[in-house]
């Protein structure tokens, strides 16, 4: 295994990640246990189709953000179907990732044998893979914000400013995908200020350098004007959340300490529902943190951080550890505001410290090699199995089919005709079966507005989650029903009119 081991090349580890990187994003694409498109890709969809039919400004009436939607966009000019086109850009953005984070690793280690643990790391870690049957413009943020951290660790080892100019290119595109892009410049530009060795000069020149692109954003939006700018996107999200963020923490956690206290029983004054609500926090942040980067993964960077398999300049600790505890303010903010986190908000973080996987399996590598045989080989067999399994079980579905889903979705591309009006209470269902219809928010069914009133439409599709309150229209007859294991329903109804 050394000497198999010896004859890779930095190239041959970057080739290898980029091609199988696209063949698991093929497999993601076509993979039959998950839906093609997924409920925040319909809304991206729908803003790619609004720019290409009415610009930029009906883009932004969907969705506030669109740069996404509008690199789909002109992929779909380019002759591809508009989830084809996601899809395709998605996993241009999924190979980014790939390569940057090894690119990363081999910045601090060369050796092809940690490159390929990184690889291996990389390419089987089942809570990215997961991301890869969805339409997700976190994809861009993930690539462009490990790009811009190796711009970072780039330019503190070589000291050539050109990799500050290539920060702010970096980070400016990931802020396009995601707003949280810009919050991460202004952090990154803190910790520059405080790097130790540096005159008050230097600190100041590269801390205004390597945020160059977001100066000139904020000298367009003042000359432009924010009305030209259709309202500034979801800049607002940044200034509310600083002038109001602080009173709205504030006042969603007493809503939640006040529940939390009404629920305990009152004779048990020694509990403090602050402080249970503060650990129920901490401990769920935690846990979803753990859960985000995998078991496995978590031990090896802690077991990695322990043995100092990776050794990190002063400046280095600065912006890694520094990028790591924004990241975490951010996120345990949202989570005291919403008190819900999923894996994919997580999974920046995460990757961060995946970084330090690799180096922990490179130490038990050596660890096992200087020892015996059988330790040798324990070590082939336990990692072997783990990236086996890792990487199998990022296909795996688990929980009910949505076989139902597909049939029903069949049928009525088969059934229905062109002009017929449907009105559904699902989106995916709606943008699968129409597309980006021009009726589309008349079309869509809501709970509280069920008022049977359904004259224009020729069918009725209903998914039922826990009830349905269309149950009681005597206008609808049923057609066809779909259903899972899990009694999971969706039925499709036909509109019966009164002449």
């Amino acid at each position: 295994m050394t000497h198999c081991l010896d004859r890779l090349s930095q190239r041959h580890i970057y080739i290898a990640a980029i091609l199988l990187s696209l063949l698991l994003s093929i497999i993601g694409f076509n993979h039959g246990l998950f839906p093609n498109i997924n409920v925040d890709g319909v809304l991206y969809l729908r803003c790619a189709a609004a720019y290409n039919q009415n610009g930029l400004k009906a883009a932004m009436q969907i969705y506030p953000w669109p740069f996404y939607s509008i690199v789909i966009a002109y992929l779909h000019q380019l002759g591809f179907d508009y989830i084809t086109a996601g899809h395709l850009l998605n996993t241009i953005l999924q190979a980014w990732v790939v390569y940057f984070f090894i690119r990363i690793v081999f910045h601090f280690n060369p050796n092809p044998r940690v490159g390929l643990w990184a690889l291996l790391c990389i390419l089987c870690y089942s809570t990215f893979n997961a991301q890869r049957t969805m339409l997700l413009r976190d994809f861009g943020y993930w690539a462009f914000y490990l790009s811009a951290f190796w711009t970072l660790l780039s330019f503190l080892r070589t000291g050539k400013q050109h990799y500050l100019w290539l920060f702010g290119i970096s980070i400016l595109l990931a802020a396009l995908f995601r707003i949280e892009g810009v919050l991460i410049a202004a952090s990154a530009s803190v910790l520059f200020f405080c790097m130790p060795g540096w005159s008050l000069y230097a600190r100041c020149r590269n801390s205004l350098i390597m945020a160059w692109p977001f100066w000139v954003g904020a000298a367009l939006f003042l000359v432009i004007g924010e009305h030209n700018l259709y309202g500034g996107g979801r800049l607002h999200d940044i200034y509310n959340g600083i002038t109001q963020g602080v009173a709205t923490l504030l006042k969603n956690q007493r809503k939640a300490v006040d529940l939390m206290a009404n629920a305990m029983q009152p004779d048990y004054l020694f509990f403090n529902a602050e402080k249970m609500y503060f650990s129920m926090i901490i401990g769920f942040f935690v846990y979803k943190l753990v859960i985000s980067t995998q078991v496995v993964y978590s031990g090896l960077a802690v077991y990695a951080l322990a043995k100092k398999a990776l050794i990190l300049t002063r400046r280095e600790k600065i912006i890694w550890y520094g990028l790591m505890g924004v990241q975490v303010i951010l996120l345990f903010i949202f989570l005291m505001n919403q008190l819900f986190l999923t894996n994919r908000y997580v999974l920046a973080l995460s990757l961060l410290i995946l970084l330090w996987a690799p180096f922990g399996i490179d130490r038990l590598y050596q660890k096992a090699w200087a020892s015996s045989r059988k330790w040798r080989l324990s070590f082939t067999t336990a990692v072997t199995c783990f990236f086996i399994f890792s990487g199998l079980f990022s296909f795996v579905h688990i929980g009910a089919s949505k076989q139902y889903l597909y049939d029903a979705v069949g049928w009525l591309q088969k059934h229905t005709g062109e002009n017929d009006r449907i009105a559904v209470n699902e989106s995916v269902m709606l943008y699968q079966v129409k597309g980006a219809i021009p009726t589309w928010n008349e079309d869509f069914l809501r709970s509280e507005t069920a008022n049977c009133q359904f004259s224009p439409y020729r069918y009725v599709v209903i998914k039922i989650h826990h009830t349905n309150p269309w149950a009681r229209c005597t206008n609808l007859t049923l057609l066809k029903s779909f259903h899972n294991d899990r009694r999971d329903t969706l039925n499709i109804y036909t509109v019966v009119r009164k002449d």
